[in-house]
């Protein structure tokens, strides 16, 4: 059964959905419908999709430019340098570790982004270990260069951006709510 199988699983909240009818909801670990969730690495598919929406709006010519194209202030820098797709496949080839354990380039990352900017911040980490497009690297940093090409192609803030092209359709009972930090 559905309550068999999320006994066995570390899953906070599940929801199926099927032409518009709600087949399953159910939470754990004392959560409820009423509760506001962290999407944590989520918010990269979130951000994936405002890409192919902004691409589909010509807002972007193309996956095979380089994010440099549209946030200049990153020309010269190996994020700025490397295109959109690789970016989104999170295959920059840029050294950047996400250890977890106060002491990796995450940690870095965000004080730099709190001590001055996200532009900044990612201008700090400019050394590629790998040719962009190779290998699949898991680094939160690339998400961030996202939204940076977003703002930059939109002129809008991610919320404001998909309020009317996906919170809304999906018919979403609450406004997402994004930390910035």
């Amino acid at each position: 059964s559905l309550d068999d199988f999320l006994s066995h699983q570390r899953v906070t909240g599940f929801l199926l959905i099927r032409d518009g009818q709600v087949l399953a909801e159910r939470y754990q670990y004392d959560r409820s419908a009423q509760n506001r969730f962290v999407s944590h690495s989520m918010a990269k598919s979130i951000v994936s999709l405002a890409v192919g929406m902004a691409l589909a709006e010509k807002k972007i010519a193309s996956l095979d430019d380089t994010v440099a194209k549209y946030v200049p202030k990153l020309a010269g820098n190996a994020y700025g340098e490397t295109t959109i797709r690789n970016i989104l496949r999170m295959a920059s080839g840029v050294a950047f570790s996400e250890a977890y354990n106060g002491q990796d380039d995450l940690t870095r990352f965000v004080r730099l982004r709190v001590a001055y900017d996200s532009i900044m911040a990612l201008r700090d980490f400019n050394t590629r270990e790998a040719e962009q497009g190779t290998r699949f690297h898991y680094a939160s940093s690339e998400t961030v260069v996202l939204t940076l090409l977003l703002h930059a192609v939109t002129g809008m803030t991610l919320s404001d951006y998909l309020t009317p092209r996906l919170w809304q359709p999906m018919g979403a009972e609450a406004d997402a709510t994004w930390i910035k930090y």
